[in-house]
């Protein structure tokens, strides 16, 4: 992200933060040390206050972090990859490489931020109900600390949690619409269009705070809405087909169910096998043809002969299929989605084939191929040879 600087790597994740996220660490110090704390503690100093509000914010911050290091470990675990976390002005970003497969692993890694900052919140706050002060002159500066950072982050489980797409609670609700639907273009436009209505709640909140004399907290909750309305509107351009329209119409004749034109999962290779491996074992004759990659036996993408032809001889048996794996080619669509969905989702997301599901289980794949060579065989009552010289 343009404007950012690398502070550190957590696990061989890149951890950087943003110059807004100064103006962040201004504000909230700003309100913490002027209004919150001496609402709460008032027998404090001026100087205590400050203090006080600098660690919460910096504590707050590293929650954060936390918070975004679920959704990264939880990421990782499905087998995507993860760029790097940014922290900026409105708190954090996992910049996380593909896209979740099925619906429950859109929800875990979805929740996992949320689950982070509500278990750091309720061991606060148990801590302070058990070992707090019981009277307010009792209350010292770690005290305050504690209660705030604790609420804080519960504030921050349940505010990430709201239905607004792409907060987490968007992609949770985009998850369960995925999981009853089956379609995950129709999940992303019904999580869109809550959160559009979500975040001009938000606006119009802020809005209200600022005519009741709240200018600062009501500015900022608006921003919030407005920055979250922008990046909702970035996700849903950057995931609308980039095909001509001329050519999204010539496939109105495409009608038929991909699970007509879907063939038997080929053998899958495991990632962490070397080119040197794959190659004794026999490649397809067709350069392009995909051939499924597993890690432990889970399917986690797809590889083509082309890009192990690529490799140097001399590096053959030290580069595994893993490197050269496409995270992002792991696609799915379901057997009874019509061909002209699976062309418009390979298009979408560039890639050759798409796992093909019947509910929760998979039945196989289907290739650009597979459907020219079903609907030549509709047109002309011809069965066609397999074009990719890969198994039927």
């Amino acid at each position: 992200m343009r404007g950012s600087i690398k502070l550190f790597t957590v696990l061989g994740i890149p951890v950087d933060i943003n110059a807004t996220w100064l103006i962040a660490v201004a504000i909230i110090t700003w309100s913490l040390a002027t209004t919150a704390y001496p609402s709460f503690f008032g027998s404090w100093s001026t100087f205590q206050y400050w203090l006080a509000g600098i660690i919460t914010t910096l504590l707050l911050f590293a929650s954060v972090l936390a918070h975004e290091l679920g959704h990264s470990f939880v990421a990782l675990s499905q087998g995507l990859k993860v760029r790097g976390i940014t922290l900026l002005l409105f708190g954090g970003v996992s910049k996380i490489q593909g896209n979740a497969t099925r619906p429950r692993n859109e929800f875990l890694i979805a929740f996992a931020g949320p689950a982070v900052s509500l278990i750091i919140g309720v061991v606060l706050i148990a801590w302070w109900f058990n070992f707090g002060p019981v009277y307010a002159d009792q209350v010292k500066l770690y005290h305050g600390i504690i209660f705030f950072t604790g609420w804080m982050n519960i504030l921050v489980a349940g505010f990430n949690m709201l239905p607004g797409y792409p907060m987490d609670g968007g992609r949770v609700l985009r998850s369960a619409v995925w999981s009853f639907t089956g379609d995950t273009e129709r999940a992303t436009r019904v999580a869109y269009l809550v959160g559009r209505v979500v975040f001009y709640a938000l606006i119009g909140w802020g809005a209200y705070q600022i005519i009741n004399g709240d200018i600062v907290g009501g500015i900022w909750i608006a921003l919030i809405g407005w920055f979250l309305m922008s990046s909702a509107r970035g996700e849903m351009n950057a995931q609308r087909p980039t095909q001509p329209i001329g050519a999204v119409e010539s496939m109105d004749t495409l009608r038929f169910e991909v699970g007509t034109a879907t063939r038997p999962m080929p053998p899958m290779i495991e990632s962490s096998w070397s080119v040197e491996q794959i190659t004794h074992q026999g490649l397809p004759a067709n350069p392009l043809t995909s051939m499924p990659v597993a890690r432990q036996g889970e399917l986690i993408g797809f590889v083509v002969r082309q890009d192990l032809d690529r490799v140097p001889l001399e590096r053959k048996g030290s580069v595994s299929v893993g490197e050269l794996m496409n995270p992002d080619s792991l696609r799915v669509i379901s057997k009874s989605d019509s061909v002209k969905e699976a062309l418009r989702s390979m298009d979408q997301n560039r890639v050759n084939q798409l796992v093909v599901m019947d509910n929760d289980f998979v039945i196989g794949i289907v290739t650009r191929e597979d459907i020219v060579r079903v609907l030549l065989e509709f047109r002309t009552g011809t069965p066609q040879s397999d074009p990719t010289g890969g198994p039927d």
